[in-house]
């Protein structure tokens, strides 16, 4: 289908307007298409790729780590070009099945449904949870990986992999409240604070202390950062009582650790790691715009949780900031991190997303932040998708050249940065156009607590239809 069909009208526009803009030009605030273009492209270019038997997987549930660019289940005999000659840092990682990608690929069947009200989207949502269940277990959590059967063990399994192994899970939980999804992510999140927490740091362990490993010790952003990320913001809202409150002080630990340990009051960034050779360089690990920026955006939602108006603030200000640095002009659009003479203007997807991202949540209070999103957008639309097979392509330089060994899904890309993407850029586009947003839920209660996402915004009315519950929100701090 030629690509001109395959974009909305609006969104070609906002691709000629990039086009033509020269390389000096201000991000224009004007403009910002409506939520249908996010619908349209999770339809369109997301679940195409993730709708085959290749993706639901043997038995459903037990989603691949690694396919082709077209869809197919590698084969081993043959490997497709982009497998068989794959970047270096995946290749090792080939022939292991990763828990954190199924639940990943989980969590996106749950956007699914939650846009599109469609229940197969929610079938393989629980198809997924409950594979990655199955793998659950009170002493050891889950392993970060199998090969030919055999798991990783507790001492081998990061406390990053532990917070995605139940994604897909917390996402589960936000759309249904079911009681079996709320013990499970109960059960992770003790495990966590109970086993890898260091009372002497104060901060979550890379691995167990007892683990045999040059890495046991290895001081981490994202041991932190991912608890808040994948799990604790989205469903602490709905959790009882006790375990509310009990949650709640671990994000405010976590808050602090992040804030105290990783930031960088000079430059306004957060390191990826402290007391490592390359900590406080660029280019040392996760020295970047996207974890960056996710750090700005997990303490805006924890402090909103929290009630901590300086926290608020601190995020706030921050993000502003951050924008502003990852901002180039040249392609209009997101770099991906700072380096010795500038930005590095490639994109990363994941990265990219956390900006719009942030970007969005911004501009529900300030409307100026906005002036990001139909330049970068248009950008999105036309040279992160891939339009011939579905999904995102993971990197894109400047200029929109593809590599043609870049890998749409592998041992830490699926569905669930562009499936957030679309989610959070859908109920930003609504509210920006001034019009309610609409999402589904399967929790048989009328009367439950409805919220957006991790955004601000209030059910305005909820009408069931079968087993869905049909909630139009508006959204922002502003919603009456």
């Amino acid at each position: 289908m030629p690509l001109f069909e395959r974009i909305p009208r609006l969104l070609i526009a906002g691709a000629l307007v990039w086009a033509a803009t020269p390389a000096w030009a201000e991000p224009d605030e004007t403009a910002v298409p409506a939520g249908d273009v996010w619908l349209q492209h999770v339809s369109r270019d997301l679940l195409p790729f993730w709708s085959s038997p290749d993706a639901l997987g043997t038995p459903v549930g037990d989603f691949p780590t690694f396919r082709c660019n077209d869809g197919r289940l590698p084969d081993r005999k043959s490997l497709c070009a982009e497998l068989a000659n794959p970047p270096g840092w995946i290749r090792p990682e080939i022939g292991r099945e990763f828990l954190r990608m199924k639940a990943r690929q989980t969590y996106a069947y749950g956007v699914a449904f939650h846009l599109t009200g469609e229940r197969r989207w929610l079938d393989a949502a629980w198809a997924g949870a409950r594979y990655t269940m199955g793998w659950l277990d009170a002493e050891r959590g889950a392993p970060a990986w199998i090969k030919d059967g055999r798991p990783a063990t507790f001492n081998e399994t990061s406390a990053q992999d532990q917070a995605y192994a139940v994604v897909g899970i917390a996402m589960l939980y936000y759309l249904t409240r079911d009681a079996q999804l709320e013990r499970a992510l109960i059960a992770q999140e003790h495990l966590i604070f109970d086993k890898l927490w260091d009372p002497d740091r104060k901060l979550v362990r890379w691995l167990p202390k007892q683990a045999d490993s040059s890495d046991a010790d290895r001081d981490e952003l994202v041991a932190q950062l991912d608890q808040l990320n994948a799990y604790m913001l989205l469903v602490v809202p709905y959790l009882p009582a006790d375990e509310r409150e009990r949650w709640r002080a671990d994000i405010r630990r976590l808050c602090d650790v992040i804030v105290q340990h990783y930031h960088d009051p000079a430059s306004g960034t957060f390191f990826g790691t402290r007391n490592a050779a390359d900590s406080e360089k660029p280019g040392g690990r996760h020295n970047d715009f996207g974890h960056t920026i996710k750090a700005y955006w997990m303490l805006l939602i924890a402090a909103r949780e929290l009630g901590d108006a300086k926290l608020e603030s601190f995020a706030r200000e921050g993000g502003v900031t951050v924008l502003e640095r990852a901002w180039d002009k040249p392609s209009r659009s997101w770099g991906s991190s700072w380096t010795r003479s500038g930005i590095d203007a490639n994109k990363s997807w994941w990265i990219f997303a956390e900006l719009d991202q942030m970007a969005i949540t911004l501009a529900l209070d300030e409307r100026r932040h906005s002036r990001y999103l139909p330049s970068a957008w248009a950008f999105w639309f036309d040279r992160m998708v891939d339009h011939r097979h579905g999904e995102v392509w993971g990197w894109v330089r400047a200029d929109g050249w593809v590599p043609p060994n870049d890998l749409k899904i592998h041992h830490w890309k699926s569905g669930y940065h562009s499936f957030e993407h679309a989610l959070v850029s859908y109920l930003g586009a609504q509210t920006l156009n001034q019009q309610t947003a609409t999402l589904h839920f399967a929790i048989g209660r009328s009367d439950a607590l409805f919220r957006p996402y991790v955004l601000p915004g209030k059910a305005v009315s909820v009408r069931t239809e079968g087993a869905t519950e049909i909630v139009t929100f508006r959204v922002g701090t502003a919603a009456p």
